[in-house]
């Protein structure tokens, strides 16, 4: 099983970044992710998300290898920030995820190693 390194924003799409409905000043823009996280990290994403922290709480969401949030322009540092906090709760709980799917495999491991055990005596032992 190959280790998990924590996800993280790299950068800031400007190509991608745009107002999808121009009555409105709120903007999807677009994040580089460190790379495309797994959909249970999504989801962990999404939980942290549902806590408020800031008014105007504005949504987020993972696209991809983007986060998009939607928000003004000069908003946007400070839901980076925000944004931040809700990735490492993310990093933490999918980390979490993976230590247990590892010790689970590694028990799987050893009581099929038991059962051929198991089963190689019996096989000694059979005579035809």
């Amino acid at each position: 099983m190959q280790t998990f390194e924590n996800i993280g924003i790299i950068g800031f799409c400007e190509d991608k970044s745009h107002n999808p409905d121009k009555q409105f000043l709120l903007f999807d823009m677009y994040l580089q992710l460190s790379c495309p996280p797994a959909s249970e990290w999504k989801d962990y994403f999404a939980e942290s998300r549902r806590e408020a922290r800031a008014q105007p709480w504005r949504r987020a969401w993972v696209e991809g290898d983007c986060l998009v949030v939607y928000c003004q322009p000069e908003e946007l540092q400070q839901e980076i920030e925000n944004l931040k906090h809700d990735i490492a709760a993310a990093n933490r709980q999918y980390r979490q995820l993976q230590t247990l799917r590892g010790k689970r495999g590694r028990q799987l491991e050893q009581e099929e190693a038991q059962e051929r055990v198991i089963i190689r005596q019996l096989a000694q032992q059979l005579r035809f």
